[in-house]
């Protein structure tokens, strides 16, 4: 990826939105995780899986991110297990006789979603992502909230000055709400 959408908040940086941090980890599967990307935004049965891809052995490996925290991210990648186990796409690539993996991806989990592993049968890794910068550089850390393994991987990113060119023209709707109000409103 040439360019990463990169948001500084106080001092601490993070993805603009969730899409870019998708954008971001699907570029990077194979680094982060070696794994071999397969689909992303895949719709099946009313669900919407972030990203689905295959390690080495086949073996069908959902990831669902979260640019925030979620309290419901357990239940999503619950309900994506069920759905992808009864309609077993892409059988030509994955070998469904082997568990399907189950990775949460966020900058912060709910401690709910400590509670909701806890009960859930399924296994389910949790990777906590920050973004640190050494004022070079900026690097993705993903950090394994059992085992504290650590991946990292480079963030090309330049800050960029933005003038008022730059800026997109104020919406036609704003501009009719606007009208009905006075100067102190406006």
């Amino acid at each position: 990826m040439d360019f990463v959408n990169l948001i500084k908040t106080g001092n601490s940086w993070r993805f603009a939105t969730e899409a870019d941090l998708e954008d971001f980890v699907w570029a990077n599967l194979k680094e982060l995780f070696g794994l071999i990307p397969l689909k992303r935004q895949y719709y099946i049965k009313g669900q919407i899986c972030d990203i689905l891809a295959l390690n080495e052995k086949r073996q069908l490996v959902v990831l669902e991110l979260k640019n925030g925290e979620d309290r419901y991210i357990v239940q999503q990648l619950t309900r994506y297990y069920e759905a992808l186990l009864e309609n077993k796409p892409f059988q030509e690539e994955v070998d469904y006789g082997q568990p399907i993996d189950l990775i949460a991806i966020t900058a912060r989990f709910h401690r709910d979603n400590f509670t909701d592993r806890k009960y859930n049968s399924l296994s389910i890794e949790f990777l906590r992502f920050e973004i640190l910068t050494d004022d070079e550089r900026f690097y993705l850390y993903l950090r394994n909230i059992d085992n504290q393994k650590i991946s990292e991987v480079e963030i090309h990113y330049k800050e960029k000055n933005i003038s008022i060119e730059d800026l997109p023209q104020q919406p036609k709707v704003l501009d009719k709400i606007l009208s009905f109000c006075n100067l102190q409103q406006q």
